[in-house]
């Protein structure tokens, strides 16, 4: 993949650092897993909103080029595992555009939604993949605190969607 240095994201966010993108991406493949391209908003909103030193990365759900891979309820049609996939897929969605933070210091809070059955308990262990991937390849910057909701519904009915909240230097 060839990195442009010179390119700027969005109002707000300073230039790329491209060595932080190879090193979230290589800590990302020895893992076993590829970073996907940062997923474009599917409303009328950003996907990133920075605020002074804090940033708001907009819902993520599991897409994959442009393709939700994880449909339906954990608890009814999907497994617990599959539901733990599904926030690992919308945290490499979010790494995809922590990648191009300059000024990036942590992941402050996660907040979890799972599309799952009324009688669903394991919600924390679901998000948890999401969890477990950012202490994975961020280390010490991926220490957070979260909130993990069960809902009756989500967006294209996804089993998943995590709203990252980070940290600006």
């Amino acid at each position: 993949m060839l990195l442009d240095k010179h390119f700027l994201l969005m109002e707000g966010l300073q230039q790329v650092d491209t060595d932080k993108l190879i090193n979230i991406e290589q800590k990302v493949q020895n893992m076993g897993l590829n970073l996907p391209d940062a997923p474009d908003p599917v409303g009328n909103y950003k996907a990133i909103l920075t605020s002074e030193n804090v940033a708001y990365i907009s819902g993520q759900l599991p897409l994959l080029n442009g393709e939700l891979q994880y449909k339906g309820k954990i608890g009814i049609n999907l497994s617990i595992e599959e539901g733990y996939k599904a926030a690992e897929l919308c945290a490499l969605n979010t790494l995809s555009h922590i990648k191009k933070i300059k000024n990036f210091n942590k992941v402050l809070k996660i907040d979890g939604y799972i599309n799952c059955s009324e009688s669903f308990t394991m919600h924390a262990k679901v998000l948890d993949g999401a969890s477990d991937l950012f202490s994975s390849v961020l280390g010490s910057k991926s220490g957070h605190v979260r909130s993990v909701l069960g809902c009756n519904s989500l967006p294209l009915d996804s089993a998943v969607e995590i709203v990252v909240t980070i940290e600006l230097k």
